[in-house]
């Protein structure tokens, strides 16, 4: 089950970074801020800055996955092992995902994959969360790549091929740094959007509570 971070305040999800820390390597929280806006989030009653509810995200799970889902937990437990074959995985297992969710999404298959707005708003939030993790991916792959080379040329001692080695990688770096900049833009559009989408969402659930509401109880029996 997914846990998002909500405002208690005023019930709007949050990060706990602002925007122009999504590329970072480190997580600040204090404060979170609102992703419709990009404000702080809001004072609790004390006038500090409020902490967020961690709510489960309302789309369902199907339940012949969840062994699966399970094993996946175990197998990308965050202190887990990190080294290439574990990153191979993890990668392949994204790529099969990523052509589930294409097929998912088309113009029919939509129909059943997304037949509510609370499924579509679920969806919509796992963009926003996918586009600011790829922005500081890569960001900090850029950064990784940089230092390393330059370490290596300073080990080495032939300079003759190591300058343009390392005007290569900072221009490599140079490209995923403006990817990760576009990143973190789309990240600010899809987290207000999703916003919006939970807004629209609460409010249809609300008309169709009013309305099963009024329904009279002998009208099933007429």
């Amino acid at each position: 089950m997914i846990h998002l971070p909500i405002c208690p305040v005023c019930n709007e999800p949050v990060a706990d970074q602002p925007p122009t820390h999504w590329t970072n390597a480190y997580r600040g929280g204090i404060p979170w801020w609102h992703l419709a806006d990009n404000s702080p989030i809001c004072p609790a009653a004390d006038g500090q800055h409020a902490q967020p509810d961690l709510v489960a995200d309302p789309l369902p799970v199907d339940s012949q996955t969840n062994p699966w889902l399970d094993e996946m937990s175990r197998l990308f437990a965050v202190d887990g092992p990190y080294d290439p074959a574990r990153l191979g995985s993890a990668i392949t297992a994204a790529d099969h995902l990523t052509g589930w969710l294409h097929t998912a999404t088309g113009p029919f298959s939509a129909l059943l994959t997304l037949p509510a707005l609370s499924d579509v708003s679920s969806l919509i939030g796992h963009l926003h969360r996918s586009s600011r993790l790829l922005a500081r991916v890569h960001a900090q792959i850029g950064s990784y790549v940089l230092d390393q080379a330059r370490q290596a040329h300073l080990a080495s001692l032939d300079d003759s091929e190591g300058g343009d080695v390392i005007d290569a990688v900072d221009d490599l770096r140079a490209w995923l740094q403006d990817a990760a900049d576009s990143l973190a833009q789309s990240a600010q559009a899809s987290g207000a959007a999703w916003s919006s989408a939970r807004k629209v969402a609460a409010a249809r659930h609300l008309g169709a509570s009013s309305t099963a509401g009024d329904i009279d109880p002998q009208e099933g029996q007429r």
